[in-house]
């Protein structure tokens, strides 16, 4: 068996990329390959078409006196060992963060490559940063699956070797990745240079499609003409006259992920509606959110689109595209329409807020332009419209330091207009100061069935009136797991804190703690600091005892469990806190007084406006000088930083928090205290002045999370 390395000098590969295989070819609605190329390709007749409707777009065919071969493009070997080393660098990634989606994504796309074969894998790389991702993973798979070959190949040349046959080894050359694009004349210009250098710097196979091809249209193309070769696997060429099978089943990857509007139930892979060209939808990055796309972007310092650096989260066209407002820089003189790159965003269900909403068609127009449409062309176009909003794809152009707020002379800021009342989108989106709300979750039978009296909600809300926590929301759910696991996730979307009542016994009925450890995607351990208060309260003391069964099942709670100890009064049972949930007892009298802790807790946690946690990739000691810098030059931010010294990726966040109160002028003076959109300032030039003195590439991602307790 050879070892990954040692393919490198056994598999065959170009030197160099292949004049006679163009990377970029065009197809028109005639479906004929206008083989457009960039200006240096431009007249070379070599790979000149030949109409058939028995060959793939995507092979190469090359003219010989009379006689046409068709070819696929071999890939070069600079490329093809790039590819292995990133998936390599992927598959063992340690980043707790995203460790899990890039293993499962990849694991995703070698089933793919596994069940449709390297020619009939075809990626969508249309100029955002999730297909940048989709990209990225694509040629990491496609160059492990032709490893996989080979090092099969090389167990059969083993055993050949040994009958002294070597003779008749053969050999596997690697071909290119093949990708897609759909031409639009309102695409944004950066986007199209972005993917026309991206396919050759890694040497792709790209059918592009004129203006005037549908997505459905283009699809169809592909789908309907994907023949394979039927070739011995030591060759690469065939004569136009070989018989050919039929089409064979095509396997197209997109970037759609679970908070895209039009991404469904789908799945992993998710056929296609039986109205559209029959092939199977591959969604290797289903679950990643926006913080998962761009912590790995930041990670692997892999390129993307230079609108990114400007402000844009979400790419449209140029007509309903605008950067993000969320992410605009505080008014300062001379800075008034700067914003921050979209890796800064902290707030990640703004990922569209620059995104125009479309205006809904009168009646009478869309009568007329419904008009002669079928019922399947009509979803048919809705479905084309949605897979090719989720397929972007990403850009390679040089990164730039995003600009920088000047100095904020003492009194020359001005109130953030963007923070009128009269605005809510943009109060909500530019201000780092929002207001915390929380819900109430309810678990028991017994209030449903009117058996008991649900006195808790009362008590919850009147204690959170009094300190001054809005309560949105009360849901009241049976004992049943499922249920507790789909309400507490839904209030995830809704709210910033849940606080649940009930269901924390040690009877079989008891089902909250599973519950929120599986919501939270938590594991369920014994935790041996509730292990030992059991000990000493309900065992006497004596912490050679053993825990009975009912015991051991209360101190068995979610892994991301944390003791709070709130009420201050030593002796007193803690409330337990599982990242953003409080779990607390059903019994009216237990729940009204450990509320009253919580309400309180949240009341002070709020004066504290947390504004940002910024993820870094370096040592906290060698931000220390900057840092310090930092903090003396903004009195009014409170600033945090934490080392993970055996964290495999991250090593330090940095935190910026607000301050109501200013400093004290002198004895006889109180201290100032700032409105919200000042306190907003002051953190937005602090992170300014923070970010610009950092090395360059060492921010990973800003967190969503508020509160640094939930660290």
């Amino acid at each position: 068996m050879q070892s990954p390395t040692s393919l490198r000098s056994t598999v065959k590969v170009s030197n160099t990329k292949n004049s006679l295989f163009p990377n970029w070819r065009t197809l028109s609605a005639e479906k004929e390959q206008t083989n457009k190329t960039d200006e240096h390709e431009k007249g070379n007749d070599n790979n000149s078409s030949v109409a058939s409707d028995n060959v793939s777009h995507f092979v190469h065919i090359a003219q010989d006196n009379d006689e046409h071969t068709i070819e696929n493009a071999p890939w070069s070997t600079a490329a093809y060992n790039s590819a292995l080393d990133q998936y390599d660098a992927m598959i063992s990634c340690q980043d707790t963060f995203i460790q899990p989606f890039v293993q499962d994504a990849l694991h995703t796309l070698d089933q793919a490559y596994r069940l449709y074969g390297p020619e009939s894998v075809i990626g969508s790389f249309n100029g955002g940063k999730d297909a940048v991702v989709i990209l990225e993973l694509i040629r990491a798979a496609h160059a492990n699956h032709f490893r996989n070959l080979i090092l099969s190949q090389g167990i059969e040349d083993e055993d050949k070797n040994l009958n002294g046959n070597d003779s008749q080894m053969t050999t596997i050359r690697p071909t290119r990745p093949r990708v897609t694009y759909f031409n639009n004349k309102l695409e944004f210009p950066q986007i199209y240079d972005f993917v026309k250098v991206a396919v050759d710097e890694y040497d792709l196979d790209m059918i592009a499609f004129e203006e005037n091809v549908g997505f459905v249209g283009g699809l169809k193309m592909l789908v309907e003409q994907n023949y394979l070769q039927s070739l011995p696997e030591s060759s690469s060429t065939m004569s136009i006259a070989t018989p050919l099978q039929q089409p064979h089943p095509m396997a197209f990857v997109l970037g759609t992920r679970e908070s895209d509007p039009n991404a469904g139930k789908q799945g992993a892979f998710a056929p296609s509606s039986s109205y559209m060209p029959p092939f199977m939808r591959v969604n290797p990055i289903l679950k990643w959110t926006y913080g998962h796309i761009w912590h790995f972007l930041r990670l692997y310092k892999l390129p993307y689109c230079s609108l990114y650096d400007e402000g844009y989260t979400s790419l449209g066209t140029v007509k309903d595209t605008l950067p993000c407002p969320a992410l605009k820089k505080v008014h300062v003189e001379g800075n008034a329409s700067e914003f921050w790159p979209a890796y800064m965003l902290k707030d990640w269900k703004q990922e569209r807020a620059g995104r125009a909403k479309k205006e809904k068609k009168k009646k009478d127009d869309k009568s007329k332009s419904s008009k002669g449409q079928s019922k399947q062309e009509k979803v048919a176009q809705r479905e084309a419209d949605a897979i090719s909003k989720c397929s972007t794809v990403a850009s390679l152009p040089n990164n730039v330091a995003p600009p920088i707020l000047q100095e904020m002379p003492a009194k020359s800021v001005e109130k953030n207009g963007d923070s009128d009342d009269s605005d809510v989108s943009s109060f909500s989106s530019n201000s780092t100061i929002s207001q915390r709300t929380v819900g109430i979750l309810i678990i028991g039978d017994e209030i449903l069935k009117g058996m008991t009296p649900d006195t808790n909600t009362h008590a919850a809300a009147v204690a959170l009136k009094a300190n001054n926590v809005p309560l949105s929301r009360v849901v009241v759910v049976s004992d049943d797991q499922e249920e507790i696991v789909a309400e507490i996730k839904k209030m995830n979307e809704q709210v910033d804190v849940i606080i649940t009542s009930g269901g924390v016994g040690p009877t079989h009925d008891d089902v909250t703690m599973k519950s929120v450890a599986i919501a939270l995607g938590s594991e369920m351990v014994l935790n041996h600091e509730m292990a030992q208060m059991l000990k000493e309260k309900m065992n006497g003391g004596d912490q050679t005892a053993e825990l009975t069964e009912a015991q051991i099942k209360m101190a068995t709670l979610p892994g991301c469990s944390k003791l709070k100890y709130l009420s201050g009064v030593e002796g007193d049972w803690p409330v337990l806190q599982c990242g953003n949930i409080f779990i607390l007892p059903g019994v009216p009298q237990f729940f009204e007084k450990k509320v009253l802790h919580v309400a309180a807790y949240l009341s002070s946690e709020l004066e504290r406006i947390v504004a940002f946690k910024v993820v870094l990739s370096i040592d906290e000691d060698s931000i220390v000088p900057m840092l310090n810098n930092v903090v003396q030059n903004h009195p009014h931010v409170s600033f945090g930083s934490y080392p993970f010294v055996d964290h495999p990726d991250y090593k330090t966040v940095v935190t910026l928090e607000g301050k109501r109160n200013g400093l004290q002028i002198d004895e006889t003076c109180d201290r100032a205290s700032f409105q919200a959109s000042e306190i907003d300032i002051h953190v937005k030039v602090a992170l300014s002045e923070l970010v610009h003195s950092l090395p360059e590439g060492s921010v990973l991602r800003v967190d969503n999370n508020n509160d640094l307790t939930f660290l």
